[in-house]
């Protein structure tokens, strides 16, 4: 299993696409020397049968990449006019943003038009499922506003996304030709959840019906903005997230009523082994979650995992352990091996992986006294929560630093406090609201859900007024998180001196993150120029406070810092006019030219030029010893980063696009 997640590893990290024919012999010749070595358990085999795991996680990443090409629009802004069916609806600031299965497109060829696109509208007179027709400015994906941040575009490969936008027309209802059947099961689902969510905040409390719809439907595009960061800051995000905490409570929970019931039929009970039966309800449980949930690739772990479970009581086979945690991972990776590089699956694994070692160990040394009590029964139970929260928060919050820049430094103590009301109360009285609805009785169970999720929403905001509840740290490069990935794996797997070692590994991870040179300017793709400061209270100084607020927020928190003041250079450390501004900034001169007539007159004088409006021709350029970066290279590059005493510049974009979510890709249907 680990060396078929380090050949996924290996192919998102190349710098270009395969070989097939290349791949293939590999394989072949991987394969012949496993047969040769088959009878002999030696290190020949041993290696051989690594590489071949290797080679089939490369193949498959490569082989699942091209099977999900689809068309994409070029990367520039253009209007175009639309025909499709709403597949889903997301929260967008006040807007929502439409997920729409494209059956038509103007102004584009037959082939090339996306499968699918996401829009932005005010309007919310459709639902999911309506035909419609509109008018939208679109173009390709966006890429990384910051070098190395998260990449839209790459996400949007995956699942076929072939443009962003915003709607410019008012969409009208149309009538469209009948879908597939594959298509009318999807957009059947996708109604019934949708169905739901409007009858649960129809039923639930105003100030809860939003939690309450992504807990039931997997819908979160009714959580208050306020919620959701309350719970961030708490360390208690994660149960937005429908995975494996969820669907283990769900199906967990019809499992142990299923085996009460059961039990109780002595005829039953006395002949057949009623745990079979259980697990068998137990599994068809797990599926209807996993499809009223909307079949997220973190529900698909989640139900992998309980379907393994389940399953492997059927069968008489041990249904916890560490085996069952890499067929599970292996499944979910052949299926979606982009999903090895998304922080839901590496939080999720490593915190499974994290609570079996360890609870292996626990039973290990644990005494057995016979039954306890009701009160030792209460205590066993705070007991094994209290580790399961801080073990799995323990495992979680690396990959939480390493992918989000941050910390819930009292995530253990929120967890501890929410968690018990979240599974004893929450969750079950969710189960009676799926009995209940097709009866129309949902009002009921919903003000019960309500009072607990109250309960842990006012546990958050009050472990979010602690001082420092939220703690930032600098993003890291890629390797960074492949060597945490691999030492985490052997700490919970290897032997005492291995697991000193990875201990150290880890450490030594978080030390590069602490010991980065911090970046001086950074400058947008549309042009916008800020310089930072952390002389004293960290400062951005900008040229337009209201412009590239998102890239700037995003540049900061990769810093490690959650928030910065921000101040007009023009003001502080600047000398412009209307031609150019003049900055001395840490012992270095940054001319800042907005009309090329200055470029000859000032260059000479300058450590460093920025052109961002206007692209200089390659004899302009030559004129200027100083490096320099105008509106051409932001197009091309993206958004730049710049480190003045390292005369280092790193870019959003690679400078030769060789991947098919990278912009400029040419294969296939991508056409820039």
């Amino acid at each position: 299993m680990i060396a078929f997640g380090i050949g996924i590893t290996l192919y998102f990290a190349l710098p270009s696409e395969p070989s097939t024919v290349m791949l293939g012999l590999v394989f072949l010749g991987c394969l012949l020397g496993v047969r040769i070595c088959l009878k002999r358990w030696d290190i020949g085999f041993m290696a051989a049968f690594i590489v071949f795991f290797g080679v089939l996680g490369l193949g498959r990443a490569t082989w699942h990449t091209k099977s999900e090409a689809a068309p994409k629009l070029p990367s520039y802004e253009r209007v175009y006019g639309v025909e499709g069916r709403i597949k889903a609806l997301e929260k967008s600031g006040p807007r929502l943003r439409w997920l729409v299965e494209v059956a038509g497109m103007d102004r584009v060829s037959e082939g090339s038009v996306p499968e699918r696109i996401r829009v932005t509208t005010y309007d919310r007179s459709f639902e999911v499922g309506d035909a419609v027709r509109f008018r939208a400015q679109l173009r390709a994906p966006p890429q990384p506003v910051i070098p190395g941040g998260y990449n839209p575009a790459f996400r949007a490969y995956y699942e076929q996304v072939g443009a962003y936008g915003f709607m410019l027309s008012k969409p009208e209802a149309i009538t469209l030709p009948p879908l597939s059947l594959t298509q009318r099961w999807s957009f059947a689902v996708a109604k019934i959840r949708y169905g739901m969510a409007d009858r649960i905040r129809t039923a639930a409390p105003e100030e809860t019906a939003g939690l309450q719809v992504a807990l039931l439907t997997g819908i979160r595009t009714w959580v208050p903005d306020h919620q959701t960061e309350a719970l961030r800051v708490a360390g208690l995000a994660h149960i937005l997230a429908i995975s494996g905490l969820h669907m283990g409570l769900i199906a967990g929970g019809v499992y142990s009523v299923a085996l009460f019931f059961l039990v109780r039929v002595e005829v039953l009970a006395r002949r057949q082994d009623v745990r079979k039966y259980a697990a068998m309800i137990g599994l068809v449980a797990a599926t209807l979650y996993l499809i009223l949930s909307g079949m997220s690739v973190a529900t698909q772990r989640a139900f992998i995992m309980a379907s393994i479970v389940f399953s492997a009581l059927i069968l008489d086979r041990q249904a916890i352990s560490v085996r069952s945690v890499a067929v599970a991972a292996f499944i979910t990776l052949w299926i979606h091996p982009e999903a090895l590089l998304s922080p839901g699956f590496q939080m999720s694994f490593s915190a499974v992986l994290a609570l079996v070692v360890v609870y292996r160990a626990w039973d290990a040394r644990r005494v057995y006294r016979g039954r306890p009590r009701w009160y030792g029964r209460i205590w066993e139970n705070f007991k094994a929560l209290s580790v399961t929260s801080l073990v799995a928060g323990t495992a979680t919050s690396g990959f939480a630093v390493l992918h989000f820049n941050r910390i819930a430094t009292y995530g253990f103590f929120a967890n501890l406090l929410a968690m018990p009301f979240f599974t004893f109360w929450v969750m079950p009285v969710a189960l009676l609201v799926y009995l209940a609805l097709p009866f129309g009785l949902e009002a009921l169970p919903l003000r019960l859900m309500s009072h607990g999720i109250l309960i842990i929403l006012a546990i958050s905001h009050w472990v979010e007024t602690w001082p420092g509840a939220i703690k930032f740290m600098a993003s890291g490069p890629p390797w960074v998180m492949a060597a945490f990935s691999l030492a985490f794996i052997a700490l919970c797997l290897g032997k005492k001196r291995t697991r000193i070692a990875s201990t150290l590994i880890m450490a030594a991870s978080f030390a590069v993150l602490i010991s980065r040179a911090e970046p001086d300017i950074r400058i947008s793709k549309d042009g916008a120029v800020a310089f930072w400061s952390v002389s004293g209270d960290p400062v951005l100084y900008v040229d337009r406070k209201n412009s590239d607020r998102y890239g700037r927020q995003e540049f900061i928190e990769a810093l490690g810092i959650g928030t910065a003041m921000v101040r007009s250079f023009e003001d502080e450390i600047g000398q412009c006019d209307s031609l150019a501004c003049r900055i001395e900034f840490k012992d270095r001169v940054i001319l800042i030219v907005l009309d090329p007539s200055e470029l000859t007159e000032d260059c000479g004088n300058s450590d460093w030029v920025i052109a961002p409006k206007r692209a200089l021709g390659a004899r302009m350029k030559r004129l200027c010893e100083a490096p320099i970066i105008d509106a051409n290279d932001l197009q091309k590059l993206g958004a730049h980063t710049v480190y003045l005493g390292r005369n280092l510049i790193k870019t959003a974009h690679p400078k030769r696009p060789r991947r098919p979510w990278h912009k400029g890709w040419s294969r296939n249907f991508q056409r820039d």
